[in-house]
């Protein structure tokens, strides 16, 4: 089986960047960072343009983030943890709604867990 992967091509350097690595894409300014748990990668573009390449792991919270919720370890105080070290902090309408869509992200894993267990 292949793995799904965002093409990342710069005049200077191109590779395959493979979707379960991405922590977060960010945007600063014209710029897109894709934070892996390997490096970070940047070019000029939107974040946006990047959403065909993600599956249901991953959500716009907010503007300028796009965030892997299998990489979150915690939502507390208007704050999106990582399992890297990493941390983010968003506005409480956005938290609010990323909030939600990770407990129903994880509530969703742990009853797919427990019913394999089951069947085993």
């Amino acid at each position: 089986m292949s793995k799904v992967y965002i093409p990342f091509v710069k005049r200077t350097e191109a590779c395959k960047i493979f979707v379960e690595s991405i922590i977060l894409i960010e945007q600063e300014l014209r710029k897109a960072m894709i934070h892996t748990d390997e490096e970070s990668y940047w070019m000029y573009s939107k974040i946006d343009e990047f959403m065909q390449y993600l599956d249901f792991r991953f959500i716009k919270c907010h503007k300028s983030y796009i965030i892997n919720l299998d990489k979150v370890i915690k939502m507390k105080a208007q704050t999106i943890f990582f399992e890297n070290g990493r941390k983010i902090e968003i506005g409480r309408e956005k938290f609010m709604f990323a909030k939600q869509s990770y407990a129903n992200y994880i509530i969703t894993g742990a009853k797919k867990n427990l019913a394999r267990e089951i069947y085993m």
